[in-house]
């Protein structure tokens, strides 16, 4: 093990439980499995060495200019951009280890498992020959930028999420690629990673799920929002035998078909939808739900997929004619229960904002090479796996043994309220400024997440700086 995580000093809580994270669930004998023999020094003590840079509160720049690093810059992004280094199968068999291991045995089987998929801009403002660079659109800010899409899957119980997987990618457009990729061996997994940057994102993403599929995964709901709506993706993912929770908007490229008195079929956007809505008697914030249908294309000879549509109403603002839509491929679930099992995305942006306020994404090596990225980003989902397990260690009385396992309460799931008030939240702020997300509801969530972090992995990632801890 690298000498920085075994020889942790007893007072320095945070590299020792880094060191415990690494033994514990065999991370070595894990990576070493996807990263096959080299030669030289070993991956694995880069690995720890790379992984323990961000709770040292050094960036790997400082340790160079103070030549405090154990080897020269070059071992670093040679082992960086070694492509033959398979880490998504590395990522998914640790994320599976934890969940077996840790996650799953503190949570009842009647709880609902949820893979979480949603993207987030991989900034590279300032690079002008990195790999597939692209020209992106951020569609929270409503601006272009240059860079990458952070397509992520993860796995949440309402309490913890897990990154799974991810995909960095630039356009499927070739005019909107500011940079070429390298030749490389087709046959390399570097090859494959580059061939994905460069799919369209419904395609990448089912990619991601059929990689989290195989692995063992499973799970209930898979949660995306409006962007990922569409007819196609619902009908894909169904195939695949999962449930999908998804927001929907009033795009004229979502359609939905609506049974009339003589039998045949009407196409209605969401907006015409809203006036067939079942009123719920005494619910004040869901107005309703009704079933439609959703085809995959107007001569597509698969069937209709059967679909339930919830409508939730904006009580804050008074507004009789404000409303969020919420649809659901499983129509048996119950209005509220589409509701708050939805209200699980959200930890999916409390990770984006953690990984890249405070766990250096895209900021801590400025390399060139895709592979490079790709490597660097692992890490960082790493990173976010044992501060994930310390969270629900340090918070779940559960996690003590097997005696505290059956005599404790289990933690409580998030609730129909909590999940409301986040539409809520998003629905006010899209009417006043047109966007679906405010940076102000991220800080409140992610400021949550930091403040039940054990403190002593907040100090050491310097998060007490920038957030006020009440």
């Amino acid at each position: 093990m690298n000498p920085i995580l075994q020889q942790a000093p007893s007072n320095d809580e945070t590299l020792s439980s880094a060191a415990e994270f690494f033994r514990t669930f065999g991370i070595a004998e894990l990576f070493n499995r996807s990263a096959g023999k080299g030669k030289g020094i070993p991956a694995v003590r880069i690995l720890q060495f790379l992984f323990a840079l961000v709770f040292l509160r050094k960036t790997f720049f400082e340790m160079m200019r103070e030549n405090s690093l154990p080897w020269g810059k070059d071992t670093f992004y040679r082992f960086l951009s070694e492509s033959r280094i398979n880490w998504r199968r590395f990522l998914l068999v640790l994320a599976k280890r934890l969940l077996d291991t840790f996650f799953l045995p503190l949570t009842v089987e009647r709880r609902d498992r949820v893979l979480v998929l949603d993207d987030s801009a991989y900034s590279r403002n300032r690079s002008k020959k990195v790999e597939l660079l692209s020209k992106c659109y951020d569609h929270c800010d409503h601006r272009h930028f240059r860079g990458f899409r952070m397509l992520s899957l993860g796995w949440s119980d309402g309490r913890s999420f897990l990154p799974l997987a991810f995909s960095l990618l630039g356009s499927a457009k070739e005019e909107n690629r500011l940079f070429g990729a390298r030749e490389t061996d087709g046959r390399t997994r570097g090859a494959h990673r580059r061939k994905e940057a460069v799919m369209k994102t419904p395609e990448a993403a089912l990619v991601l799920l059929d990689a989290v599929l195989s692995n063992g995964m499973k799970a209930d709901f898979l949660l995306f929002d409006s962007w990922f709506a569409t007819n196609q993706f619902l009908h894909s993912v169904h195939r695949k035998g999962v449930h999908s929770i998804a927001m929907v908007k009033d795009f004229n490229s979502m359609q939905f078909l609506v049974g009339r008195e003589d039998g045949t079929k009407k196409r209605m956007k969401l907006s015409g939808l809203y006036g067939k809505v079942n009123s719920v008697f005494g619910k004040k914030d869901i107005l309703g739900s009704v079933l439609v249908e959703v085809d995959n294309g107007k001569n597509s000879p698969e069937p209709p997929l059967p679909v339930k549509v919830v409508f939730v109403r904006n009580r804050k603002s008074g507004a009789k004619r404000e409303w969020l839509a919420i649809l659901c491929t499983d129509t048996s679930v119950p209005d509220e229960e589409v509701v708050r099992i939805y209200g699980k995305r959200w930890s999916i942006e409390v990770f984006f904002k953690a990984c890249k306020s405070v766990l250096r994404l895209s900021k801590e090596f400025q390399t060139r090479s895709y592979d490079s990225m790709v490597a660097h980003t692992s890490i960082v989902f790493l990173r976010y796996m044992m501060l994930s397990f310390e969270l629900r260690r340090s918070e779940d009385d559960r996690a003590y043994g097997e005696i505290f396992c059956r005599c404790c309460e289990e933690l409580e799931d998030i609730s129909f309220v909590a999940s409301l008030a986040l539409l809520l939240e998003m629905l006010k702020s899209a009417v006043q400024a047109g966007i679906a997300m405010t940076e102000a509801i991220l800080e409140r969530m992610f400021t949550e997440f930091v403040r039940k972090t054990p403190g002593f992995l907040r100090n050491k990632i310097g998060v007490l700086a920038a957030f006020s801890m009440s």
